[in-house]
């Protein structure tokens, strides 16, 4: 029995001696405490969080929103051709309105090429105006509401309004 832990301590100190040595000391630190870098464990920052049908507008259209029990409506509604490409590119797409009524649609488009999206409005009739707020394009005034969609450019993102006043209620994306 006594020969087993002399077996031992010797095997342990002639595997010391066999290998080769460190030509440059390193610092010994648990590991628990001092992870090394890995590039693929690490979350990316993002440039912007993922819009959601509660985030995409602000936060006084949703105060609105509730005051005048304008509700979201399930599956959204998209009837404009250029706002269907959008969702079909990748979009969110989202309606509010009153019960039992038409809502207003809203489609967000992040990480748009831009290339694509200019001809695509241009194809669209879509027109740059500025109005009502900054990087918004004006589409031809839809017969059955009366009145202009708007696309708004921020940067790579697109957000389709079907009604020119939510254009001044889009949350920013930057």
């Amino acid at each position: 029995m006594s020969i087993i832990p002399t077996v031992l301590f010797a095997a342990v100190a002639l595997a010391a001696c066999t290998a080769a040595p460190d030509a440059t000391p390193t610092p010994s630190a648990p590991s628990a405490t001092t992870p090394s870098p890995d590039a693929t464990s690490e979350p990316q920052p993002s440039a912007e969080p993922a819009a959601t049908c509660d985030t995409m507008l602000t936060a006084e259209t949703y105060d609105k929103f509730e005051a005048d029990d304008i509700e979201p409506i399930e599956p959204p509604i998209v009837v404009n051709q250029l706002a269907q490409q959008m969702v079909d590119a990748g979009g969110l797409a989202c309606t509010w309105g009153p019960p039992a009524a038409e809502g207003l649609t809203v489609v967000r488009l992040s990480d748009a090429d831009w290339a694509v999206w200019e001809s695509a409005l241009a194809d669209a009739d879509f027109v740059e105006t500025n109005d009502p707020v900054p990087g918004s394009y004006t589409g031809p005034v839809d017969p059955g509401m009366g009145e202009s969609p708007i696309v708004v450019v921020d940067g790579d993102t697109l957000t389709y309004t079907d009604n020119p006043t939510i254009a001044g209620w889009i949350a920013p994306t930057s």
